[in-house]
Formats: C-alpha cells, sequence, structure tokens
C-alpha cells in the first residue's frame, strides 16, 4: 500500500464546450474505482483555470493508472473536456529505489514526486485540448 497526492494545479487552453460562454471546468481524478473520484471545484468562464487543489489517494498493489478527466459543468450533463491516463509506475520504481539505497537510514522520509503538464489529447489524439498541470508525490506506507 502507498499514498499518492495529487495536486491539481492549473489547466491552459481548455477547448471550449459551451456555445455562449467560456467552459466551466473542473476536474475529477481516480484510480480503478469510478465510484471513488476525486473533484476539484468549478471554475466559471474560463480556459485557463487554477484551482491549486491537493488530494491523497490510498493506492494499493496493481493500481498502476492515475486516471484524469477535465469536464465543463454544465446543468443538465457535463461535457468532458479531455482525458488522459497517467501511468504511476515509473513514480513507483524511482521511489522504491530510492528506498532501496537509503534502507540502513530507515528514519529517512523518502517520496518521489512529479512536476509536469500533461497535454489532454482530442479524440484520437488529432489536436490538442488544452493542457493541465498536475504535481504527483507518491510514498509507500511501510508496515
Amino acid at each position: 500500500m502507498a499514498q499518492l497526492q495529487v495536486t491539481i494545479v492549473e489547466a491552459i487552453n481548455l477547448k471550449k464546450k459551451d456555445l455562449f460562454s467560456e467552459s466551466d471546468p473542473f476536474v475529477q481524478i481516480y484510480l480503478d474505482n469510478k465510484n471513488n473520484k476525486y473533484t476539484t471545484k468549478v471554475k466559471h468562464n474560463t480556459k485557463n483555470p487554477h484551482w491549486n487543489e491537493t488530494f491523497v489517494l490510498n493506492v494499493l498493489n496493481g493500481q498502476d493508472i492515475l486516471f484524469v478527466d477535465v469536464c465543463d459543468k454544465d446543468t443538465i450533463r457535463h461535457d468532458k473536456i479531455g482525458s488522459l491516463e497517467i501511468d504511476l509506475r515509473d513514480l513507483f520504481v524511482k521511489c522504491i529505489f530510492f528506498y532501496i539505497q537509503k534502507k540502513p537510514n530507515i528514519y529517512l522520509f523518502f517520496l518521489d514526486n512529479s512536476d509536469k503538464w500533461y497535454d489532454l489529447p482530442a479524440t484520437y489524439g488529432k489536436s490538442s485540448h488544452g493542457k493541465i498541470h498536475l504535481v504527483l508525490e507518491y510514498q509507500p506506507l511501510i508496515i
């Protein structure tokens, strides 16, 4: 088991989904359970929202993908602006390698992080629906 801290910092150039105004974007993140989603606040009438919201997810063995959905809040049905899947295995491996190297000093606090901009590809990957800035911090729990 481990903990994954996800900070949803901001997004830029989000594709407009509303006809007469800018989008009202929010972000949902989850691992493999769509019933356990973490959701940011809605930012109204913008294609360049700033959230700076942090969520802590408990990660079980085998949960290797972080799902990220950027949506436009509407009264009847929310429109999906873009989605991405982030493979967490590289983050896991870096952290485990660091732990193995430092194991004699068990008192050390260790984690690995990733501070990146991710593209929100359009359907079939032909264009972009914007970019999202995420900070991922991973820490295995040692029992």
